[in-house]
């Protein structure tokens, strides 16, 4: 069958929308004389009789070509035949604007209308009955551009096995480069699958995305008996799947596994009904194609209603000169059988070769409110840091050398910013900090006016060695306007300036050249920040409804908003317009320095 709109699903159906759409739909051809009409029409009685047999076969015009010297027009179809009309027979040919329909007015005033052959899909959908045991509903995908076709699946699914229904025109199918047949379009759709069309010899091809449920991966955790996670010390044993939406980096794939699982966090294991966990695995397990690894962070984002506050943030870690920052992806969490939110997993920050590369005998540390109240933690005070310093890696005990060693590191280099030859590049700060970090961890904290940086938690990291640097960043929920208290709600003012070492680095020219210099790099980039915020809008926009129809957070006050905006949109605008007013204001004030 050449050139007929085809429904690739059932032999019933096909022949259903064969004769709706008659206008598209090829017959047998006779061995009459059309296929040997070679000659120039040029008689009108002639014309319009070869013209008539031709409309009333289905025959679909493909191509007009004007002859040479003014002298009529081939018509091509798609069958391969042709017919040469004179410019004596034919009068104007008339495209409609959707350039579907071609219509041949004669010199008589006669007309014929024909269906043009354009190689093009005309629907893609996945029915639910011909879906029984994946789709509560039919799903009919949208198509982009005339080559992508989007289908969002709203349901949960377990794979993407699935039989579609596709009407297009041509003559045959293939999907991945496999033709398909009546009876054996079941195709697996966990990744982007590329849908090829074919008449005679051209072909077309579309790709297609099918998107489960809100089109983030989905993560199931089942605790062993379906206890609850209640404890931020104790793991809990259970089975743990990980399945990717077609969209990710590791598109389709599944992991399936065992998992260990506790809470974790401070204010918001303690305060918040959403709660944050920790995983940790057996042996390391590549998730969402990122390094291997045990240890892996569920973060909940309960008091961000934007959801993203932790992974713009992060995003300004990644183009910075900071050595490492943790990446991210945002998923859904299925916990014991039920739909608990959308989380962003993150890298747990520990040292090894790929996340905090210091070496086996470096350091993690972190400046850390409430590490004292902590059984784990070993700690340590300096004169000029307001919070504990809190050895995080390695594992050590109260007055071992690793202990010893990196608190007097520590002390010896606040002693020497301190100190009144303080700013001398050899023998000041500079000896043992890393004025490079320093400035990058600083300024995008600063640049999001985080409350919790510097003052309540803020990492830094050594090599044995080598000097201590800032970093890796963490910890943003309540940054970027999200804030009630301290002013940070508000955009302008200082905040992370005047805590910990940061206001004693500020009397050093050359710590305020460096901020100004990489901060002129930051502002620089307000385009590709609010690029990646809106990217971030649009892959969230069905998982952000999910989230407030289980958490009910939009429209409420939830601790600590500066303000409740209402819809997703005004949360995501408001905090933009937040960004880009605090931009302007500290280009202000680094201007003047």
């Amino acid at each position: 069958m050449v050139g007929g709109l085809q429904d690739f699903r059932t032999i019933n159906n096909m022949k259903k929308v064969l004769l709706f759409c008659f206008v598209f739909t090829m017959v047998a051809l006779s061995c009459t004389s059309l296929d040997d009409v070679e000659k120039r029409l040029d008689n009108l009685e002639s014309a319009v009789k070869e013209l008539q047999l031709a409309h009333d076969r289905g025959k679909l015009v493909e191509q007009i070509n004007q002859l040479d010297n003014n002298g009529g027009w081939e018509i091509v179809f798609s069958d391969n035949t042709s017919l040469k009309v004179g410019s004596s027979v034919l009068s104007t040919i008339d495209k409609d604007k959707d350039n579907d329909y071609v219509t041949f007015v004669m010199r008589d005033g006669s007309s014929l209308k024909f269906a043009l052959f354009n190689l093009k899909l005309l629907s893609f959908s996945i029915m639910a009955n011909d879906n029984p045991m994946q789709l509560t509903a039919d799903v009919k995908g949208e198509i982009i551009g005339d080559s992508v076709v989007e289908c969002r699946v709203p349901n949960i699914m377990s794979d993407k096995e699935l039989i579609p229904l596709v009407e297009f025109t041509g003559e045959s199918i293939m999907f991945d480069d496999v033709p398909a047949t009546i009876g054996s379009l079941k195709h697996d759709f966990k990744k982007p699958v590329k849908m090829t069309l074919i008449n005679g010899g051209k072909s077309k091809d579309y790709t297609i995305y099918v998107h489960s449920y809100t089109g983030l991966p989905v993560m199931w955790i089942e605790t062993e008996g379906r206890q609850d996670i209640t404890s931020k010390e104790n793991y809990l044993k259970a089975s743990f799947k990980l399945q990717e939406n077609v969209t990710t980096r590791g598109v389709g794939d599944v992991l399936i596994d065992s998992v260990n699982i506790k809470g974790r966090g401070n204010t918001t294991w303690r305060n918040f009904p959403k709660k944050p966990y920790a995983l940790k695995f057996d042996k390391k397990v590549s998730l969402l194609n990122e390094p291997k690894d045990k240890s892996w962070v569920l973060l909940a984002n309960y008091g961000d209603k934007s959801m993203m506050r932790n992974s713009i943030s992060f995003y300004l870690g990644h183009i910075s000169n900071l050595d490492y920052t943790p990446k991210s992806h945002f998923v859904e969490l299925i916990l014991n059988g039920m739909y608990n939110g959308t989380y962003l997993l993150c890298e747990k920050l520990k040292i090894s070769k790929d996340r905090v590369n210091v070496g086996d005998d470096g350091f993690l540390l972190e400046i850390d409110a409430y590490a004292p109240e902590e059984s784990d933690s070993r700690i340590f005070y300096t004169s000029h840091l307001e919070k504990s310093v809190n050895i995080k890696d390695p594992d050590v005990e109260y007055d071992d050398d690793n202990f010893n060693y990196i608190k007097e590191y520590v002390l010896m280099s606040e002693n020497a910013l301190y100190s009144d030859n303080f700013t001398d590049p050899d023998d000041g700060w500079q000896k043992y900090l890393d004025i490079n970090s320093f400035v990058d961890w600083y300024l995008i904290n600063e640049i999001i006016k985080n409350v919790d940086g510097a003052r309540h938690s803020g990492y830094m990291n050594m090599s044995r060695g080598k000097k201590l640097k800032m970093g890796p960043l963490w910890d943003f929920d309540i940054s970027l306007g999200n804030c009630n208290y301290l002013e940070c709600g508000l955009p302008d003012g200082f905040f992370v300036k005047q805590y910990g070492w940061f206001p004693r680095l500020f009397e050093d020219p050359a710590f305020v050249a460096k901020v100004k210099e990489r901060f002129d790099f930051f502002y620089s980039k307000r385009n590709d920040i609010m690029r990646v915020i809106n990217a971030n809008a649009t892959y969230l926009k069905y998982a952000v409804q999910e989230n407030d129809n289980k958490w009910h957070t939009f429209y409420t006050q939830t601790w600590p908003n500066y303000d409740v905006w209402g819809s997703y949109n005004n949360e995501v605008q408001s905090m933009k317009e937040w960004l880009n007013a605090r931009f302007e204001w500290l280009k202000g004030e680094f201007d003047k320095m």
